[in-house]
């Protein structure tokens, strides 16, 4: 199984980050969907639930799972068959969270940081990788206004007090009738793989 698919105890968990990680883009999509494309698809046709969508990015939760994926670039994709917590915030507490999702991966206490900004076109983004203990590959800038989309895959050596567990996941959203929803999953999700390991 390819070491960014996973499945354990009958659950799957899809994190295309990795991918995304300065890749060779002449074939990119074509090796992508040989890699990721039928997974996918599997993934989707069980998560039927409940949709936190706009612009930028479709959210779906269901009880059978969750997934996050890019309306422009479909190939940024994470999803699994667990399920996360999921709540509405206020503005505020949504600053709250973009704040610490910037911060936890700051301080290397996350593998991987995406923030969207607007659904420009391109867009204004922020995505950032951890490829090694002190390298990471980033692309665009973090900005001070609040993001409409932002995910933090949380990947700590010892437990990261603001989350409470040394991995999981942190998903802000403003959906399209302006609500901010955040989506929290606790627990292992797909290794880190050093920049230069990353297996075909």
């Amino acid at each position: 199984m390819d070491p960014l698919i996973r499945s354990w105890d009958d659950r799957l968990e899809i994190n295309t980050d990795a991918s995304l990680a300065d890749p060779d883009w002449e074939g990119f999509v074509e090796r992508h969907d040989e890699r990721f494309g039928l997974a996918i698809h599997h993934l989707k046709s069980l998560v039927k639930g409940r949709r936190f969508d706009n612009e930028v990015m479709k959210v779906r939760v269901s009880k059978r799972g969750f997934y996050a994926q890019s309306r422009r670039f479909p190939a940024a994709f994470h999803g699994g068959t667990d399920v996360p917590t999921v709540r509405f915030v206020s503005e505020d507490e949504a600053r709250a969270v973009t704040w610490e999702a910037t911060a936890l991966y700051r301080s290397g206490d996350a593998q991987s940081l995406t923030c969207i900004y607007d659904d420009g076109n391109p867009p204004e983004v922020f995505f950032g990788y951890r490829t090694g203990k002190h390298e990471r590959f980033e692309i665009g800038e973090l900005q001070r206004g609040l993001p409409i989309h932002v995910r933090v895959m949380v990947d700590s050596q010892g437990e990261a007090a603001s989350f409470g567990a040394r991995q999981g996941m942190i998903l802000y959203q403003r959906t399209s009738d302006g609500r901010h929803v955040v989506l929290e999953r606790v627990g292992a999700h797909t290794p880190m793989q050093p920049f230069g390991t990353i297996q075909e």
